[in-house]
């Protein structure tokens, strides 16, 4: 038997959620994906996280220290994945938390050739508190260090921006995917 060979179409193209963590952002990309009418693959680094993926093992220092060994390895190993996938023509909506400038400078210059609509996903610090206490497996406090202290949102603009603090439906993907569909050809995260 042969391997299948599909149409070539040439690259993915790319949706990125960009919000804090308890943002939304997986409600999101999950209602998003299931509205296309075309397959396009979620991909979070969570994902690669719970599948065990990482060490269990952490040090303080050393190579199994996670904040200034493993974890800065791990997401460069991440964004390397973005452009792999969508190489070999797989349409994406990513998840994501880009926590640091540079972070953002690698990501445009890793997706410089593709097709990447990024979406701001907003929602107040009250509200994404009430929500890692609600979801227990977070640490407190983390989505809103990703805003007050990290900046996310401030590394350049996007390409469309949504509000979660009164919850994620099925109109805001559509909306989503309303914008996306009538995308202009600058873009904010290659051109910002």
């Amino acid at each position: 038997m042969e391997e299948p060979r599909p149409v070539e179409r040439g690259a993915g193209r790319i949706i990125m959620l960009n919000g804090a963590s308890s943002s939304g952002k997986t409600t999101l990309a999950r209602l998003v994906r299931r509205a296309m009418d075309e397959p396009f693959l979620y991909v979070s680094s969570d994902q690669l996280v719970a599948a065990g993926m990482l060490p269990e093992r952490r040090a303080p220092e050393g190579p199994f220290a996670w904040w200034e060994e493993m974890r800065p390895r791990f997401f460069k190993g991440f964004h390397r994945c973005l452009p792999a996938l969508a190489g070999a023509g797989n349409d994406l909506i990513v998840e994501h938390v880009i926590e640091f400038a540079a972070w953002r400078r690698e990501l445009a210059e890793l997706l410089g050739g593709f097709d990447v609509f990024l979406v701001g996903v907003h929602c107040s610090l009250d509200e994404i508190d009430r929500r890692e206490l609600a979801r227990g497996d977070r640490r407190v406090g983390e989505g809103r260090s990703h805003v007050e202290q990290d900046g996310i949102h401030g590394f350049g603009p996007y390409d469309f921006e949504v509000d979660t603090t009164g919850g994620v439906d099925a109109a805001m993907a559509e909306a989503v995917i309303a914008a996306w569909r009538g995308r202009g050809r600058r873009r904010a995260l290659t051109h910002g």
